[in-house]
């Protein structure tokens, strides 16, 4: 990791693209657990697909790279065109919230839908195309196609021509001046127009959905490329924060010797606008296993222990450090005890506390 920060530290150029690219990438994780649950939704979806839109760039920016953990990164992602593809060509750019009111799948991706939709908005045209071809058919010149919620689309003949009816028609309504029949065709009409809206929600609903279980059929390949691109985040942080803070990179070895030069606690230097006074802290095994560090209040006692536990723990995971130079042994424990409180109720004082404690720790 120290190998990876260092060459990101040293490369502006391929530090800057890299994080540049990673903006655009969303919470992978956070989308594939709401697309296990089944809750996930087509913003949700098209975020992904942005996301997966970045990672050639992130690979090509760490092709550049000469760190064995760079390069086992980039091995470990997988660009994801073709799930990025999948979602970008059958969701609209835009769509609503929720997934079960239809207004989702972009026009041209099925043709079923494609022709539900021109049912719903071409109805008047169907019905103008019926009726003129029914004048000409039976040559009835003021037949005429009307609708009502009784008996849905209807052929509407006055008196004077009835008798022309073709055998055919299906008497529905006598009226005083006219009857008013029914043909298949215009059932078949009225089933597709009326029927129209809620087969165009379910078949959108239903095309979201195998979108989505194609996608959840490739979760092995989008978590093993969350986890390369996680990790790839936390070290362009760590690269970024050591340029701007001025880090050095720890040198970690197996003496069990903590010996940091210039040492500087992280988040009290960023909040203070007085420069940090840098300190000194030797740990060996010989003649410095101890250090009894005595003063006042408010004199910066608590600040070097803590000081310190961070130096240790930011050179553990990888991390340069707020120091001039620091060799950091492997630890794989840090104990802590800082601030006091009494427990009188128990017969314990402020002092018996803290020993109390150190012994827990201790032993």
């Amino acid at each position: 990791r120290h190998g990876a920060v260092e060459e990101l530290t040293d490369n502006v150029i391929v530090r800057g693209e890299l994080e540049q690219a990673l903006r655009d990438v969303t919470d992978l994780e956070r989308v594939q657990t709401r697309i296990v649950t089944g809750t996930v939704n087509c913003r949700d979806l098209l975020g992904l697909a942005r996301g997966f839109r970045a990672l050639p760039d992130v690979k090509a920016q760490l092709q550049k790279c000469d760190s064995p953990l760079l390069k086992k990164l980039e091995s470990a992602i997988d660009p994801l065109t073709d799930c990025a593809d999948r979602i970008e060509n059958t969701l609209v750019d835009d769509p609503p919230l929720t997934i079960r009111e239809g207004g989702i799948i972009k026009p041209g991706y099925s043709a079923e839908l494609d022709e539900l939709k021109g049912d719903m908005s071409d109805g008047k045209g169907i019905i103008a195309q019926i009726e003129a071809k029914e004048r000409e058919r039976t040559g009835i010149p003021k037949l005429k196609v009307g609708y009502n919620r009784v008996f849905g689309y209807y052929i509407e003949i006055t008196n004077a021509y009835k008798d022309q009816a073709p055998p055919e028609y299906i008497r529905k309504q006598t009226l005083a001046n006219a009857e008013r029949y029914i043909t298949q065709e215009l059932k078949e009409l009225e089933a597709r127009v009326l029927g129209a809206q809620d087969r165009v929600v379910a078949l959108e609903y239903q095309l979201f959905t195998e979108v989505r279980t194609t996608v959840a059929a490739e979760l092995h390949r989008i978590q093993g490329t969350a986890r390369a691109i996680a990790q790839l985040d936390v070290l362009c942080s760590f690269a970024e924060v050591s340029v701007r803070r001025q880090y050095t990179r720890p040198l970690i070895d197996l003496k069990g010797t903590i010996e940091i030069k210039n040492g500087r606690h992280p988040v009290v230097e960023s909040l203070q606008d007085a420069p940090f006074v840098p300190n000194d802290t030797l740990l060996d095994n010989h003649e410095n296993r101890v250090i009894i560090l005595t003063g006042p209040n408010m004199a910066g006692k608590s600040t070097y222990m803590r000081q310190t536990a961070l130096i240790v723990l930011m050179a553990q995971i990888g991390c340069f450090v707020p120091a001039e130079s620091a060799t950091v042994g492997i630890v794989d424990r840090i104990f802590t005890r800082v601030g006091a409180s009494d427990d009188l109720s128990s017969g314990q004082s402020t002092f018996m506390v803290e020993m109390s404690e150190v012994a827990s720790i201790l032993k």
